[in-house]
């Protein structure tokens, strides 16, 4: 082979490589599902917390609950094991294992029941040596762990940062989801690259790279079972709203984290709040609680319909923010349905964090606007479709405390 046609070959390899890399064909719509560690954490103690235990009968027990409750229909489809899932050590061939006790019939066996009851199976490393609850990572064996990822029928994969040097991440990720490519199994790749490099590190990045490699990305702080929380990573995502609405889109997803209902940590009001802005974003819809606990006002709201064809867009654009005063955001998101193909459906959220309530006016045709007939505004969390108006029309809205109005403007 002469040296042109090998440069040709190599080229080609690479492009190839970096093809697969960006088109896995998965996530074209944020994901959906359900995720162990917001409320269970590293339950690895079974004996002690048996309510509260990381094991094969929980996993059971949520698919069994997203197939049985309707859930599935909605769309949440991904039920992932964060954390703790593994032997303290890898086997006598560098394999990862899971807890013998905890995980018996092993990871297979849990992907396949998932599998049959139309749901896909998620899991968990970290790019470093040791996952960040001190259980074994991935450095040094992407290719091996992918292969075995692979093997075990997982769709998504968690891919943590905890305990690596800055550089390092810029190039893990990226050969991780080489490998994970190479095994020829489409998977998730949820990464949290853009966290640790302004968080942990500080040091300075550019999203496009991650954006590239990953199918999603976390890039702000954990959420945690209170309101003040949720509030710490809306005000995060206002403030970047511009730099995350760049690089988000079908395939590639800003990952604000879990939804935290079902935990008695949110009032009615700001549960519709974190689903209200949740779904504007287009972001990740992944449950983390104990799936019993969940009260009819948040199954309703979690399976609300016209919130979630907001949330579920194929477009996948993110909310664009208009502050209108201390504590009052406007949130606009354009999305499907068209009219003609010509004028598009509009989400108006208008969200009151503060503490009393506040009286807001605004002109549709002043955020985008455009059809010249009249528009139906649908109250998405009522489910009532309030009146007709033009583009010019102003709106009088009220809103509550701690609360949200969340409306669809379709064109007529």
């Amino acid at each position: 082979m002469g040296v042109g046609i090998q440069i040709f070959v190599f080229i080609f390899a690479m492009c190839l490589d970096f093809v697969l890399l960006l088109n896995n064909g998965v996530a074209r719509t944020p994901p959906m599902g359900w995720m162990s560690w917001g409320y269970y954490q590293c339950a690895d103690d079974c004996v002690k917390n048996p309510d509260k235990c990381l094991n094969e009968q929980l996993i059971m027990s949520v698919a069994d609950t997203l197939f049985n409750d309707g859930y599935l229909e909605a769309g949440y489809e991904y039920v992932v094991i964060d954390d703790c899932w593994s032997e303290k050590l890898r086997d006598s061939d560098d394999r990862l294992v899971p807890d013998r006790k905890r995980f018996p019939r092993g990871m297979k066996f849990l992907a396949d029941y998932i599998h049959k009851l139309g749901l896909k199976f998620g899991m968990y490393t970290n790019v470093g040596t040791d996952t960040c609850m001190h259980y074994p990572g991935s450095r040094g064996h992407f290719d091996n762990d992918a292969q075995q990822f692979a093997e075990w029928d997982v769709d998504y994969l968690k891919v943590d940062g905890c305990f690596v040097e800055d550089k390092y991440l810029d190039t893990a990720y990226i050969k991780l989801g080489h490998y994970l490519n190479k095994t020829g199994r489409p998977m998730v790749f949820s990464c949290s690259w853009p966290y640790y490099k302004e968080y942990i590190h500080k040091s300075e990045f550019s999203y496009a790279p991650i954006a590239r490699h990953c199918n999603m990305w976390r890039n702000f702080h954990d959420i945690f079972i209170n309101f003040g929380n949720v509030v710490w990573i809306i005000d995060n995502y206002e403030k970047n709203n511009k730099l995350y609405r760049q690089f988000h889109k079908p395939g590639q997803w800003n990952d604000p984290d879990m939804i935290i209902l079902g935990n008695k940590g949110l009032t009615d009001s700001q549960s519709r709040i974190q689903m209200g802005l949740w779904a504007m974003w287009s972001a990740p819809l992944l449950l983390s609680c104990d799936m019993r606990n969940i009260t009819p006002f948040e199954k309703q709201l979690l399976q609300n319909m016209d919130l979630l064809a907001i949330a579920q867009d194929p477009r996948g654009k993110m909310a664009t923010a208009f502050k209108i005063r201390e504590k009052v955001t406007l949130w606009v998101k354009r999305h499907l349905p068209m009219k003609g193909d010509i004028y598009s459906t509009y989400s108006f959220a208008l969200v009151n964090l503060g503490g009393d309530n506040q009286y807001v006016s605004f002109k549709p045709a002043d955020y985008g606007l455009e059809a010249t007939d009249v528009y139906t505004i649908l109250d998405v969390f009522t489910g009532v479709f309030l009146r007709n108006v033009t583009r010019q029309d102003v709106l009088n809205v009220s809103v509550s405390a701690e609360d949200i109005i969340l409306y669809t403007f379709y064109p007529l």
